[in-house]
C-alpha cells in the first residue's frame, strides 16, 4: 500500500502535468491572467505632407538672362514660407522635361550652370544650407515643355 506522502506527491505531479497539457494544447491564443490586449501604436502626428513642400515652375518665364524673374522669386518665396517650421534637410532642384543643358544659348529652355547658381543663391540667401541643395535631372519624353520642380524635404522643427 502506498504511503500517504507518495500519493500526495503523485497527485500534485498529475495535477501539474494536467495543467501543463491544458496550457500547451490551448496554444498561444490563451491569455494568462492579467494579460491586456495589445493596443496598436497611435498614428504618427506627422505624415509625409508635413515633411516636404514642392513647387513646380514652368521654364517659360523662370529666368531673364541668368537671373530669376520676379515671378519665379515670388513662387520660391511662397514655397519657403510654406516650409516655415520645417528643418530643411534636402533642397532638391529637379529640371524635368526637354531642357537644353549644353549652355549654347539663353532661351527659355536653356538651363545653364549660371542659372542653376542663381537658383542656389536665392535659396541660400533665404536660409537653406547650400550643402543641402542638390540637383537631379529627370528626363520625361512625354513632356513638351520643361519645368523645374523645387522640393524642400525635412522634419518638423518640434521633433
Amino acid at each position: 500500500m502506498p504511503q500517504p506522502a507518495v500519493t500526495a506527491h503523485r497527485h500534485a505531479l498529475t495535477a501539474t502535468l494536467l495543467a501543463m497539457t491544458v496550457l500547451l494544447t490551448a496554444g498561444p491564443s490563451a491569455a494568462a491572467p492579467g494579460d491586456q490586449p495589445v493596443v496598436p501604436l497611435p498614428k504618427p502626428l506627422v505624415d509625409d505632407k508635413d515633411k516636404s513642400r514642392t513647387v513646380s515652375l514652368p521654364a517659360r518665364g523662370l529666368f531673364k538672362g541668368n537671373q530669376l524673374t520676379d515671378s519665379a522669386k515670388s513662387q520660391l518665396t511662397e514655397l519657403i514660407l510654406n516650409a516655415l517650421g520645417l528643418q530643411v534637410e534636402v533642397a532638391l532642384l529637379v529640371p524635368v522635361g526637354p531642357w537644353q543643358i549644353d549652355g549654347s544659348g539663353q532661351g527659355e529652355r536653356d538651363l545653364t550652370p549660371a542659372r542653376l547658381q542663381a537658383l542656389r543663391k536665392y535659396l541660400t540667401d533665404r536660409g537653406i544650407d547650400p550643402q543641402h541643395i542638390f540637383v537631379e535631372s529627370r528626363i520625361d519624353a512625354k513632356l513638351t515643355e520643361p519645368r523645374l520642380d523645387v522640393q524642400l524635404v525635412g522634419r518638423p522643427v518640434n521633433d
